[in-house]
């Protein structure tokens, strides 16, 4: 036997890398805010280890900061920053003056899996501080690393040299933006959060800290799609407020809220529907928005990020197909939905359908049955596009080898077998009396169900697809070598 071949659970580990690094670049449309000052590194350690603040007896007295998400640019190609405004006040509690070099964390600090592990780009160029109101110098400095198993680059901080009297207030403040690339990675929602961890290294407890977050539209529940317990919403803002408390990395602030392209373009759908409801584009269009909310997908991978969507999504789909019966594509994006909330779906599905077999489901279950139909529907009525490419349409074929297309020499032709019977559509879609061509034209997108603010995301999630699928290549040609 050859001992330089790799196990088999070898070359699956390999797999599950690929996979999982896919699903973390795919995952990182969050842009964090960093957050409080902190006393500069202990020059014992400082330089050969992570970073530990010198001991001070300065204390933050309180904090204020102002978090402004802007409204979506125009042109994605210079996309708007977020602007950040953070003011503290310290106090010098010892009984000799601190001059100091206070750092600001410009770069990342953590790799626990916490909110920090999203993306994270300060512009430097913004980054300017006001010592009691006089404009100060700025440099930057960096810290090792924390270990974390991974290769991770130096931390890096704006540092700023500031005097603190005793027992006398001092006013800092530090304004910066952070890049916020809107809808480059088409997730449809924008992050933000706010790292309170690095005011700990001052004296004593912070004594209060408030945090506005400031959003383009009107913010309600259904919205927020996940943040920090403890906020109040009035208008366009959130608001946290803490109270002699001494942070630690599991208080750090994280909020994700669906992106204001997204969010306006459901307001304005809900709108004609209201004044419309039996626009069958209408509810067409908003189960689009919905789905985009609802899931996400690594190829053959579909995960449920947020159930009520879900729930919106398939009701849209269902109000489409009642009123257009005979629209095809109509009776694909139901199936589609339907297939990616099945439970027996979900996850079942690994990158590049990898795993050995499909999940084993049963076309005598009701909910299969109620898939399969509106695929056959879909069959029967037409399609506008091609949705060979489409994930649900392979792995539906996968799972049900059966429904097999057919080439042909200017369409895509998928068959149903003769022996099978699909029970009718509980929509009481009525059967068509002749049974058209279902003819496929070429697809705009490969990607089912899209929408105008998703398109550059698109080419994003290619991309990454593809250095995996490179990468499993690699793994194939190196296993032959090695036999």
């Amino acid at each position: 036997m050859n001992k330089s071949l790799p196990s088999q659970n070898h070359v699956l580990e390999c797999i599950n890398f690929v996979f999982v690094l896919c699903a973390f670049t795919i995952l990182m449309p969050i842009n964090i805010v960093k957050a409080d000052a902190a006393p500069p590194p202990d020059p014992t350690v400082g330089g050969v280890s992570p970073y530990q603040p010198q001991k001070t007896n300065v204390q933050m007295m309180s904090e204020t900061v102002f978090i402004e998400v802007p409204s979506s640019p125009s042109n994605l190609d210079e996309p708007k920053q977020i602007k950040v405004n953070a003011s503290f006040t310290m106090r010098n509690q010892g009984q000799t003056e601190e001059q100091m070099q206070v750092i600001f964390p410009l770069t990342r600090l953590g790799h626990d899996g916490s909110s920090e592990q999203a993306l994270y780009r300060v512009d430097g160029s913004s980054f300017s501080v006001k010592v009691n109101g006089q404009t100060v110098p700025v440099t930057e400095i960096t810290t090792p690393p924390e270990e974390s198993g991974y290769e991770v680059p130096e931390v890096q901080w704006a540092a700023f040299e500031v005097a603190f009297p005793v027992h006398q207030d001092v006013l800092l403040q530090v304004e910066y933006e952070m890049l916020n690339e809107y809808g480059i990675y088409g997730e449809g929602f924008t992050g933000i959060a706010y790292i309170l961890e690095t005011g700990a290294g001052w004296y004593g407890k912070i004594l209060s800290a408030d945090i506005i977050l400031h959003l383009p539209y009107p913010v309600t529940e259904e919205a927020i799609l996940g943040a920090t317990p403890g906020y109040n919403i009035k208008g366009n803002e959130m608001h946290w407020k803490f109270e002699d408390f001494e942070p630690t990395r599991d208080d750090n602030l994280g909020v994700g809220v669906i992106h204001v392209d997204v969010w306006q373009a459901i307001v304005e759908q809900r709108a004609k529907i209201e004044l419309n409801p039996q626009d069958a584009d209408a509810w067409d269009k908003l189960g689009n928005l919905y789905e985009g909310q609802a899931i996400f997908g690594i190829e053959w991978r579909i995960i449920v990020r947020n159930s009520h969507f879900m729930e919106l999504a398939i009701e849209a789909r269902q109000k489409a197909v009642e009123l257009r019966p005979e629209w095809g594509d109509a009776h694909f994006k139901l199936a589609e939905i339907l297939w990616y909330n099945n439970p027996d779906v979900k996850g079942g599905f690994l990158l590049g359908g990898g795993n050995p077999s499909p999940p084993d489901l049963k076309r005598d279950d009701p909910a299969i049955q109620k898939i399969l139909n509106e695929f056959h529907l879909a069959d029967v009525y037409g399609t506008t596009g091609d949705y060979s490419a489409n994930t649900f349409y392979q792995q539906i074929t996968k799972t049900f080898p059966e429904l097999k297309p057919t080439p042909s020499a200017t369409a895509t032709v998928m068959i149903l077998t003769p022996t099978e019977t699909l029970i009718p559509a509980t929509t009481d879609t009525p059967s068509p009396t002749a049974l058209p061509v279902f003819t496929l034209t070429p697809a705009v997108s490969s990607t089912p169900i899209a929408t105008e603010s998703h398109s550059s995301s698109n080419n994003n999630v290619l991309l990454i697809v593809g250095i995996g699928l490179i990468t499993l290549g690699g793994v194939s040609i190196y296993l032959l070598k090695s036999k």
